[in-house]
């Protein structure tokens, strides 16, 4: 690797190179013999700084980091757009001080490292060092710092090194719902036992009185009102409404048309932080809730349940939308991964398995699956071979970029979202609340979840839809994109609308609004 030079030295490099093409012109011995000096004094001290590295490393420089739990968002909870602080140390065994310019960690393009008092880190010999990096993560998904990028400054300070110490380490920004939840208990306890905070309306007895109607066919004369009806001269139904608890499911859409967009300002993580609202506000009502992903196929499915301990499982269903890496859900084939994966080795373990060469496929296969832990191959991937797996499910752990395929197959989102709502109903007897958050984009076949909705209505379950669009800044943009997402509105609210299912919009942040105040349940308990 050569040495990077600062901005004096290129300063000096052409200012003597200006010398030595004066001096040849002019015919002047001082100018060239000063340029010269000038040159050969500028080679010296880059070849003197070529060793540094080596020498540094057979010193045993060493590098490790951790999160600062205590800087989080809230009591440790990392949550998008709040910085959070990364704790490190350099340990020096030499005797030799050494300056380290340009620290930097290395992470993906959706985190932002903010700006630190000191560029300049100075190490002592035989000592260890701390410092801290402050950043900020734009968008809700596990964050991987690759490792740490420094320059360790030459002679004169007027070349570098540069200096890459490989330590991955995760980070988890989880919904901004998340850190509210650290500051709630939701209530606990066994189902059967404990009323929730969900209307519900009955006929007969109950607890708190909601109105008086007269008798309609397939009413209960348990239910009549004997004394109303007597006063009135018609027979009247006595309907109360009671708090009982209700399961709550959210089918999130998660396919290439939620996915559009810098991170932070797409609309699947407006959607994500809706659905971690609505849980979190159902949770501390005391009801259960659960959880539907749905791409070209339901992806992830978290059965309902209650309590402090579902939270974390839906925490991590949103975060495994955020970083699909199936075969068939993405943009590149598995020659294009595996090219992606031995690139990432190259620069992080310094192996070169470059697609192409002799048996080179099977051994970067062998060293990622040495690399990975169990709880990667726990989670399934899809994909043609194992190998191909392997690699896929390398490029999640370690936070590899896979594109998604901005737009679905012909005809099979429609589908797809009718099966994730087959998913939320799981074949219950008793009736649910479902919320369907979508952009309704790419949905061409409509039978099957024209009929999946019909079969929702008719075994009493109460769907509700949020459709969340992309603001528009530009004119340009309200002209093209904006008419699309208007045509998608209109389409949406007039399929839905024919089979009696209520639609809200929400445009961007919107949609955390749009389902952060309960609502009364609309089915009518028999």
């Amino acid at each position: 690797m050569l040495p990077v030079p600062s901005r004096e030295a290129r300063l000096l490099f052409a200012t003597a190179v200006s010398f030595l093409a004066l001096g040849f012109v002019f015919s002047s011995a001082a100018a060239v013999t000063l340029a010269s000096v000038t040159l050969l004094t500028l080679a010296t001290l880059a070849a003197w700084t070529v060793p540094l590295g080596r020498r540094v490393r057979r010193q045993r420089l060493e590098f490790a980091w951790w999160l600062d739990r205590a800087t989080g968002g809230s009591s440790g909870t990392i949550v998008p757009g709040a910085p959070f602080q990364v704790r490190c140390y350099v340990r020096h065994r030499g005797a030799d001080a050494l300056a380290l310019t340009d620290v930097r960690p290395l992470a993906a393009d959706g985190v932002e490292l903010l700006p630190v008092p000191a560029s300049d880190l100075l190490v002592s010999p035989s000592s260890r060092t701390e410092f801290t990096c402050r950043l900020s993560a734009k968008a809700v998904g596990r964050v991987v710092l690759h490792g740490l990028a420094v320059s360790l400054r030459g002679p004169l300070g007027l070349f570098s090194m540069p200096l890459y110490f490989p330590n991955p380490l995760v980070v988890r920004v989880l919904p901004r719902a998340a850190a509210l939840a650290r500051r709630s208990h939701p209530r606990t306890g066994y189902a059967a036992s404990r009323a929730g905070r969900t209307a519900l309306r009955r006929r007969g007895g109950g607890t708190d009185f909601h109105e008086l109607r007269q008798l309609q066919p397939g009413d209960s004369f348990k239910s009549i009102a004997w004394k109303a009806s007597a006063r009135s001269g018609r027979l009247l139904i006595k309907e109360v409404e009671q708090e009982v608890q209700e399961a709550h499911v959210v089918v999130l859409d998660v396919s290439g048309t939620m996915r559009g967009g810098e991170p932070g300002t797409r609309k699947l993580d407006h959607a994500i932080d809706a659905c971690a609202a609505l849980a979190l506000r159902a949770l501390r009502d005391g009801d259960r809730v659960g959880l539907v992903l749905a791409d070209e196929r339901p992806i992830a499915h978290v059965p309902v349940g209650e309590g402090a301990t579902q939270l974390p499982k839906l925490y991590d269903a949103m975060l495994a939308a955020t970083e699909v890496v199936d075969a068939d859900l993405t943009a590149l084939d598995d020659d294009q991964v595996g090219a992606l994966v031995a690139r990432y080795i190259r620069h992080q373990d310094g192996l070169d398995f470059s697609p192409g060469k002799s048996g080179r496929y099977r051994s970067l296969v062998r060293h990622v699956h040495a690399s990975l832990d169990r709880e990667a191959f726990d989670q399934n991937v899809h994909a043609d071979t194992p190998e191909a797996r392997t690699l896929r499910a390398f490029c999640r752990s370690r936070g590899l970029h896979i594109p998604h395929r901005p737009d679905p197959d012909y005809g099979r989102k429609g589908a797809a979202l009718a099966e994730a709502l087959q998913l939320a109903a799981s074949r219950e007897r008793a009736p649910r609340s479902i919320t369907l958050i979508t952009d309704y984009h790419g949905v061409v076949n409509t039978d099957a979840l024209r009929r999946t909705v019909q079969l929702l209505h008719a075994h009493g379950h109460a769907l509700t839809v949020l459709l969340v669009t992309t603001p528009v800044d530009t004119p340009l943009e309200a002209a093209v994109y904006g008419r699309m997402e208007a045509r998608h509105i209109r389409e949406a609210r007039t399929f839905f609308g024919h089979l009696g299912v209520r639609t809200q919009v929400a445009r961007g942040s919107e949609a955390v609004a749009a389902l952060a105040q309960p609502h009364t349940s609309g089915r009518l308990a028999s």
